[in-house]
């Protein structure tokens, strides 16, 4: 379930208990495996690092995607503000495919796994210029023109549920997970618009499986501070069983 709204808040959970199955998008590799506030970016034990955890070369509406998760570790004593930079390589090293985007903040001594995606044949894809062989992710230098200019909390989450679906998501993935999930504007102030929305899908030994992000059709035009809402995630792919999820919500 691929929507196109957002909202500006972030919520992460793991589910414990599987029914079912997921889904996600994602040719895949594997390496290691966290959430924001105010005092953005003022580190006095470390800087944020970022390391390609997954990826998957596959293919949504026909058309070349690539997935991929970037680990982001936050050692520092206060939230981090990060950007990150994804471009998909062909065979030659030649980038076919790009973006950067603003994470949620990530608070102090976590690590959080954000899911992204290039190509794709959907209606809000942007195609890639040639044929995906990896994916380079980097943390994005001053993207913000200076340190903590971005302030992105995530939203609690709760609840959540994960079970094995039967949804067709259109990409190479053969397998389909839903799940609901209880968010909370867990911020001072009432949230207007739409959020953005990621679930990360794991194992029984933690290695990633699959995922998906977008917006939500759920989120209410208005949510006042402390209110909640239930989310319904269907058709999210997974390329292997997955036992539990990680699902996280901010505002965009």
């Amino acid at each position: 379930m691929r929507s196109s709204a957002y909202l500006a808040v972030t919520a992460m959970v793991a589910a414990i208990a599987l029914t079912g199955g997921c889904t996600s998008h994602t040719n895949h590799s594997t390496a290691p495996q966290g959430t924001g506030a105010s005092n953005l970016n003022h580190p006095s034990s470390g800087s944020p690092t970022v390391q390609l955890a997954w990826s998957h070369v596959g293919t949504f509406f026909d058309e070349p995607q690539v997935w991929y998760v970037a680990r982001v570790k936050n050692p520092a004593d206060s939230a981090a503000s990060v950007a990150l930079n994804a471009r998909a390589l062909d065979k030659t090293g030649t980038i076919v495919g790009s973006s950067q985007n603003d994470l949620p903040n990530i608070p102090s001594g976590t690590t959080f796994d954000y899911f992204g995606y290039l190509g794709g044949g959907g209606a809000f894809d942007t195609d890639l210029t040639g044929t995906p062989a990896k994916i380079q992710v980097s943390q994005a230098k001053n993207a913000f023109g200076q340190a903590g200019a971005i302030e992105l909390p995530m939203l609690k989450t709760g609840e959540l549920k994960l079970a094995k679906g039967n949804e067709d998501t259109y990409t190479d993935a053969p397998l389909s997970y839903n799940l609901t999930v209880k968010v909370t504007n867990s911020t001072h102030d009432e949230l207007t618009g739409g959020v953005t929305q990621q679930v990360v899908l794991y194992d029984a030994v933690g290695h990633v499986v699959g995922g998906d992000t977008g917006s939500s059709d759920n989120v209410p035009d208005s949510l006042p501070a402390g209110m909640s809402y239930r989310e319904k995630w269907t058709g999210v792919p997974a390329l292997s069983t997955a036992t539990h999820a990680v699902y996280t919500v901010w505002a965009a």
